[in-house]
C-alpha cells in the first residue's frame, strides 16, 4: 500500500468534519468538538502566513483516509510544535497506515519549520497510536491522568537517537 500525503482543501475539511463524527473513533483520540463552519474557519487561518498550524491529507493508493498536523508551532521560543494524526478509515487500522504517515508529515514539518521537535498525546489505552508514534520516532516522556483517562505525552527530536544510535531523517536532520 502506498502512503502518501498531500495538501488539504476545504472539500477534505468537510469529510473529515463528517467522519470524525463517528463514535468510535471519538473515543480513541480527543477531538476538540467544532461545528462544521469552525473547523472550515481554522483550515483558513491555518493557510494564513504566519499560521502557527499546518495539515495535511493522508492517502493510501490514492484514496483520501485521514488527516495528520501539527499545531502550536513556536519557531522562536520552544522551538517546537504539536502533532496530531487520525486515519478515519477503521479498515485501515492496524495496518502501519498511521505510522508511515507520521514518518512522512514529521519529516515535513521538521524541515519545513525552525523546531528542534514535536510532541504527542494519545491516550494510553489507543495502542495503535501509541505504536505509530513510536515508530515515526516518537520516545515516550511521560504518563498521566487526564479527566479520568490514563495519557502518554511523547516526543520526536529532529534528530533521534534509537537503540543507542543517533540517526538523522531524510532530510538529514
Amino acid at each position: 500500500m502506498k502512503i502518501t500525503l498531500t495538501p488539504r482543501t476545504a472539500e477534505h475539511v468537510k469529510i473529515y468534519w463528517k467522519k470524525i463524527q463517528d463514535e468510535e473513533i471519538r473515543k480513541h483520540i480527543p477531538l476538540e468538538s467544532l461545528s462544521l463552519e469552525e473547523a472550515l474557519g481554522q483550515f483558513e487561518a491555518s493557510r494564513q502566513p504566519g499560521a502557527n498550524s499546518f495539515g495535511m491529507c493522508i492517502e493510501a493508493d490514492g484514496d483520501y483516509v485521514g488527516d495528520a498536523w501539527c499545531y502550536g508551532i513556536d519557531e522562536e521560543n520552544e522551538k517546537m510544535a504539536m502533532f496530531s494524526f487520525l486515519i478515519f478509515e477503521k479498515s485501515l487500522w492496524g495496518k502501519g497506515v498511521g505510522s508511515e504517515a507520521a514518518r512522512l508529515f514529521c519529516t515535513e514539518a521538521l524541515s519545513r519549520y525552525k523546531i528542534r521537535k514535536l510532541g504527542a498525546f494519545t491516550y494510553a489505552e489507543n495502542i495503535g497510536s501509541l505504536k505509530a508514534l513510536q515508530k515515526a520516532g516518537f520516545f515516550e516522556k511521560e504518563r498521566f491522568l487526564e479527566e479520568g483517562r490514563l495519557s502518554v505525552y511523547l516526543e520526536r527530536l529532529k534528530s533521534v537517537a534509537r537503540a543507542g544510535q543517533e540517526f538523522q531523517d531524510e532530510k538529514g536532520y
